[in-house]
């Protein structure tokens, strides 16, 4: 009879087990690979734009680069985890050739003739661009 009671505790102590924890949500390479396309596309779209009105195309430079070092600290935060790392490898490698194109189109739009290359507000700018 003890014994049976015993077993019955013992049964009904496991079905009552707590939870695990939850898991931290998966890092989203992806959508940081996307975000980072998205600032380098920005990228091209404001040297084309702007090529010609340097006041412009440093004030929107600044503010370009400010999101991009925010972008580019959590890739450099992610991939500190191998695994992570490997997965936005992968992701930004989707990207490879528009970026490519864009790459093109930038070095079209900023010659060594063009006006605001050797703007000084344009150059100071340029020179706090973020890298990955």
């Amino acid at each position: 009879m003890i014994r049976t009671a015993v077993i019955v505790l013992a049964l009904a102590a496991c079905g009552h087990a707590t939870k695990p924890a939850p898991q931290p949500p998966a890092f989203d390479t992806a959508a940081l690979a996307a975000e980072i396309e998205a600032e380098q596309a920005e990228l091209a779209t404001i040297i084309h734009r702007d090529r010609e009105d340097c006041p412009a195309l440093a004030a929107n430079l600044k503010a370009l680069f400010a999101r991009m070092s925010a972008s580019f600290a959590r890739a450099r935060d992610a991939q500190k985890d191998p695994e992570i790392a490997k997965r936005l490898t992968t992701d930004l490698k989707r990207y490879d050739a528009a970026a490519a194109e864009r790459e093109k189109a930038m070095e079209a739009d900023l010659t060594v003739d063009s006006p605001c290359v050797r703007d000084q507000g344009v150059r100071a700018v340029l020179m706090t661009m973020p890298t990955l």
